[in-house]
């Protein structure tokens, strides 16, 4: 379902897309840090997971997030199935980041891509990802449960609510 914007409106502002992205991001990585406890069954799994993960999450905002910030509005065009799917794919990138560039500089770019067939974490990255964009684009799109505007701070005309 890709979602219409009129002409009319105003595009939305920088600092209004870098908020959305920042809420995305930190809903993400606080509901899949209690999931992840949930899996694990351990509350030191939720806590490892918080701490671990917080590199995890600022390399997928700054190969994900920065380039759909810079998009604008133009992301509200894209179908939110493609965005899951973009999504998808960049968050176990960016997990496996540091494998990827460990590779390249000791073995010379060979690296067994075995180990990571039917990897849990590979596939949860994934989860985190996919919702992440989305959530993005609805933020964007809807605006109305923003942690960074007051309900008393007044919005531009044509700005999404």
């Amino acid at each position: 379902m890709t979602t219409k914007i009129s002409r009319t409106t105003q595009p939305t502002s920088l600092q209004r897309r870098i908020f959305a992205s920042v809420e995305a991001l930190g809903l993400c990585w606080l509901v899949y840090g209690a999931v992840f406890g949930l899996y694990l069954r351990d509350a030191g799994g939720m806590i490892a997971f918080y701490i671990w993960s917080v590199p995890v999450f600022v390399m997928g905002w700054i190969l994900v997030g920065v380039p759909v910030i810079a998009m604008g509005d133009r992301v509200l065009k894209v179908p939110r199935i493609a965005l899951g799917l973009i999504g998808a794919i960049a968050g176990p990138l960016a997990m496996l980041a540091p494998f990827l560039i460990f590779a390249a500089i000791k073995d010379h770019g060979r690296w067994n891509w075995s180990s990571a067939k039917g990897n849990p974490l590979l596939i949860f990255s994934s989860v985190i990802g996919a919702s992440g964009l989305v959530l993005y684009s609805w933020f964007l799109f809807n605006g109305q449960h923003s942690l960074f505007l007051s309900s008393g701070q007044k919005r531009q005309h044509g700005e999404p609510r």
